[in-house]
């Protein structure tokens, strides 16, 4: 395991040869084909790596006073946002060649990439979904927006505007989106963004290229061109850490954190390699963001009801920083809180548990085990304690977001679900709404008791259960591979991944008495000690 470097990004303004208007500021170099002035009174939000079109967004830092009287959760829903795009038109084509095999997506990121292009102005209009674009007759390339969408804030209605320009094949334009007492004023903001956008100079791109170049020349960082185009997306306000495997990008003021962050996601990542031997070597790097609240979070493309997520597509682990959240909960998210706080440690909680997810996702071939073995293992490694000093791995605790759930399961029946039927579930199955918390609680309490029961370790065929899902599931799935050809699409991986989790599911419980173990996992459950009984609810 090497040593973490901290390196704060380097960026260069661009200069517009168009005149800024009083109060807007140059967006800065991203290697992007355009140039353009945002109004001050926003600040740009990241975008997803695999993003095609936009090129850049915008979010309003301040409710505006017209918009003072709209609920605090109907203004979040619709924040005030500017969205700049760009795309080339294709040019026409004779279609596929004699003999010439059509290539298909091999990895979700390839999938995501390809579904995201847009080729035609019908293709991007489509993309906007429920927005209908009404064009000015009197200014070409100004368009209202009306939503013809589900819209459940009752008083509260959603307009926009856009304007398109064009040069060649080269299609670029603005647009903003905001409740309709607010358009007005954004009207005025796109018309004047879209006057100072136009295409990049070739050589705009050169002074922040240069920067991010100097960042690397030392040698000392593998897969630098990877980590070169991560930082060159990077938006204004963000920074970013290197370390060996991962480029930590943050937009949190917590030095702090970041810095724990930074070294023990490397710590795990070498726990994870003890625990599950990687199928072949690991090359692949991936991005670590910290948004910097909850609400941040949530508008970058965090899954609602979640603390965090690891995404294939991407290829990024996406959480928030819980602590500086805290300081931003109303009256209302304080009392549903209750006595608990959020703090530096959720976020660790989160990261131990996600960055399993990313790990599994590389040592096992790209795709998921059961979600019993992924979140089970993931709960599971949220509970790692690491020492400051040696930056090592020290004991794994248990997780403080299941283990009261997990209790009034296996001691009450408050939502059981049989073991059996958490090892079988899909993914539809075990993320159900109405039953997910209990799948989760049992996967954890299920993977802590096959690795801490005294009972499990003295068993010859339970304290191997794991080890031979794991095992197993490598194996099958390459061999799955194998039978659909040289170069399976990703259609045909999901294919052999479902055919492999069975395989392995089977070898594992092959000669298992179910209900013994599932009767000994209970009672080790209820027996479990609870570091914090204080916390858990009283049933009604």
């Amino acid at each position: 395991m090497g040593t973490c470097r901290f390196a704060a990004v380097l960026l260069v303004a661009v200069s517009l040869p168009a005149q800024v208007p009083p109060g807007f500021k140059t967006w800065e170099n991203k290697l992007q084909g355009v140039t353009f002035a945002y109004p001050g009174s926003y600040e740009e939000v990241p975008l997803p790596p695999t993003e095609q079109v936009n090129v850049a967004k915008f979010l309003l830092k301040n409710q505006p006073e017209e918009l003072k009287k709209i609920h605090d959760r109907v203004y979040d829903a619709a924040k005030p946002q500017l969205v700049v795009f760009q795309f080339g038109a294709a040019a026409p084509t004779t279609g596929k060649q004699e003999g010439e095999e059509e290539k298909k997506p091999g990895t979700v990121r390839e999938a995501m990439e390809e579904q995201g292009k847009v080729t035609s102005w019908t293709e991007f209009v489509e993309r906007l979904g429920a927005w209908r674009l009404q064009e000015d007759a009197k200014k070409p390339g100004h368009f209202s927006m009306v939503y013809t969408g589900e819209w459940r804030a009752p008083g509260a209605t959603l307009s926009g505007y856009l304007v398109r320009k064009q040069e060649g094949s080269n299609v670029f334009g603005v647009y903003g989106i905001t409740l309709v007492e607010h358009l007005k004023v954004q009207q005025a903001h796109v018309v004047k963004m879209a006057g100072t956008l136009k295409p990049a100079e070739a050589e705009t791109g050169e002074a922040a290229e240069a920067a991010i170049e100097k960042l690397y020349a030392s040698g000392k960082y593998r897969a630098v061109e990877w980590r070169k185009k991560a930082r060159a997306e990077i938006p204004k306000g963000w920074k970013a850490v290197d370390t060996e495997n991962f480029l930590v990008v943050h937009h949190s003021k917590n030095e702090s954190l970041i810095k724990r962050i930074a070294r023990d996601v490397e710590a795990m990542r070498a726990f994870y390699c003890e625990v599950f031997p990687p199928a072949g070597k690991l090359e692949s790097l991936s991005v670590v963001r910290i948004c910097r609240t909850a609400e941040e979070y949530h508008q970058y493309g965090g899954p609602p009801n979640s603390g965090g997520y690891w995404h294939p597509g991407n290829e990024e682990l996406v959480f928030y920083d819980y602590s500086y959240t805290m300081k931003t909960l109303d009256d209302d998210e304080r009392k549903r809180l209750g006595k608990a706080k959020l703090t530096d440690d959720d976020s660790m909680l989160v990261l131990y548990h996600e960055a399993l997810h990313q790990y599994v996702h590389y040592a096992i071939g790209e795709f998921s085990p059961h979600d019993w073995f992924n979140e089970g293992y993931g709960d599971y490694f949220s509970g790692a304690v690491i020492g400051e000093s040696t930056g090592r791995v020290l004991r794994i605790d248990p997780s403080p977001w299941r283990i009261h759930t997990a209790k009034d399961m296996c001691e009450h029946g408050v939502g059981f679900i049989p073991l059996k039927e958490i090892l079988e579930a899909e993914r539809a199955v075990f993320y159900h709404p109405s039953r997910v918390r209990w799948f989760y609680a049992g996967a954890w309490s299920f993977v802590y008791f096959l690795k801490h029961s005294k009972e499990v370790a003295a068993h010859p065929q339970w304290s191997k259960l794991l080890q031979v899902y794991f095992d197993g599931v490598k194996a099958a799935y390459g061999d799955e591979l194998k039978k659909a050809g040289e170069n399976p699409g990703l259609n045909q991986k999901q294919f052999a991944g479902a055919l492999a989790r069975k395989a392995a599911l089977k070898t594992m419980l092959e000669g298992v008495d179910l209900p013994a173990l599932e009767k000994a996992w209970k009672k080790w459950v209820v027996e479990m000690k609870d570091p914090w009984p204080s916390q858990r609810k009283k049933l009604k």
